[in-house]
């Protein structure tokens, strides 16, 4: 036969077979089915994920990075607890007059220091209401940056930030949770710590966040002036940080290496000795979120490939058996004239059908877990072509790569013993 004929004849036996086994059949494209759907429903959820963080990558500016007096993420906060400090504790922190050095240098547009103490449990409070919020400390040109939007009021400005005043805006939630029903601005609120002094603060104006993931994990958004929550609020110092910008047409490199030299000598370090801050770049906060939805996306491959294992050893055993019923089958058409490789070609084509159509149910059920997770979350699922065509490809080779055992034993049964079989 051609492989035309073939194709055809194993896609009826496949259907055939389906048809009369259809309990074995389900079990058997069962773990396909699951496998494909949690490759398809991961790959949107990382392909979301990654287009949100590449979207807050993206309003900061590509030639904008970041000094810290210690690696993110690498060291914590010390516990007291370790036999050596990390280099969180051990190096010093950053002085806020060091901003205005690095500013001067001919690369560089803006400095700005920053603080991030949302997760420090700070509070907003108006009367008997008090709520916890996310504060951040930082300058006046945020917004620039932010990708977020003013929806009444306006920002503070660089006079307020550099008296120190203490207004602050406030998002959405907080006004709704503070203020009720009335106009936020232009009225006080007090921000503090439980336990600790409260300072009050003048509302200028509402905050929007940007449309993606990661700015809804957070609620109850407040920014207030850098030096106005470093007076009033009194943060620890080694939570500081400072934004840079270069000016247009400076490479990165280039601005890097210019502040990389002035650290070094505002921190006093002679030629031999290590640096002791960090210079973050866009790039390098891209490649750690990489690294990190890689391990994600790895684990739910993994588990994805159980399902096809399970697939795959149904496979083994339903063609083992359609193999055993068909004997006399095979036997005849061996003695007519059939090649082995007729033969294989036709209980492969068999195989791969099954689990093709395991493949295509999984990506039927992941095609609507993806628009349910799309519609009813903060998760800007959408399915990737790619994640298709390799969802296909592996129902088929499971399908072959499983069947190829028992489509080789019915192949080379000798036609004699095969016609004689009962």
């Amino acid at each position: 036969m051609g492989l035309r004929a073939t194709v055809k004849e194993g896609l009826l036996v496949a259907f055939d077979s389906l048809r009369a086994n259809k309990v074995r059949s389900g079990l058997t494209i069962l773990g396909v089915t699951i496998g494909v759907m949690v490759v398809l429903v991961m790959a949107a959820m990382v392909q979301g994920l990654n287009g949100s963080f590449k979207d807050i990558i993206a309003s900061a500016g590509p030639t904008t990075f970041y000094v810290f007096h210690a690696p993110v993420g690498g060291g914590g906060l010390s516990t007291g607890l370790e036999e050596e400090e990390n280099e969180f504790m051990r190096n010093p922190p950053l002085k806020i007059e060091w901003s205005r050095e690095l500013a001067r240098l001919e690369p560089i547009r803006q400095v700005a220091p920053g603080v991030d103490v949302s997760d420090w449990g700070y509070h907003a409070r108006r009367g008997d209401t008090d709520v916890r919020i996310s504060l951040y400390g930082v300058d006046a040109e945020y917004m620039d940056m932010d990708g977020g939007d003013l929806v009444d009021g306006r920002f503070f400005t660089a006079t307020e930030e550099s008296r120190r005043r203490a207004v602050a805006v406030i998002d959405s939630a907080t006004a709704v949770d503070l203020f009720g029903g009335l106009d936020p601005l232009g009225k006080r609120f007090n921000i503090g710590r439980p336990g600790q002094r409260e300072t009050p603060f003048e509302a200028v104006g509402v905050y929007r966040p940007p449309d993606n993931l990661f700015a809804g994990l957070k609620t109850h958004y407040v920014f207030a002036p850098f030096a106005s929550v470093m007076k009033y609020v009194r943060v620890w110092d080694r939570m500081v940080y400072f934004v840079v910008k270069p000016h247009d047409g400076v490479e990165l490199e280039v601005a890097l290496e210019a502040v990389r030299t002035r650290m070094r000598q505002l921190r006093g370090l002679s030629p031999g000795e290590d640096d002791n801050f960090y210079l973050i770049t866009q790039d390098q906060v891209m490649d750690w979120w990489n690294k990190f939805t890689g391990v994600f996306f790895a684990v739910m491959v993994a588990l994805s490939g159980v399902g096809l294992l399970v697939g795959g050893v149904g496979v083994i055993g339903i063609m083992m058996i359609s193999v055993t019923e068909r004997t006399r089958e095979i036997g005849l058409r061996k003695s007519l004239g059939a090649r082995r490789r007729d033969l294989l070609w036709q209980f492969l084509v068999e195989a791969a059908t099954l689990t093709l159509l395991g493949g295509a149910i999984g990506m039927a059920l992941g095609g609507i877990i993806v628009w349910v997770i799309g519609a009813l979350t903060p998760v800007p699922a959408s399915v990737p072509l790619w994640s298709i065509a390799v969802a296909l490809l592996a129902s088929i080779f499971t399908g072959i790569g499983f069947g190829l055992y028992p489509a080789a034993r019915g192949a080379g049964l000798d036609p004699v013993d095969a016609l004689r079989y009962e």
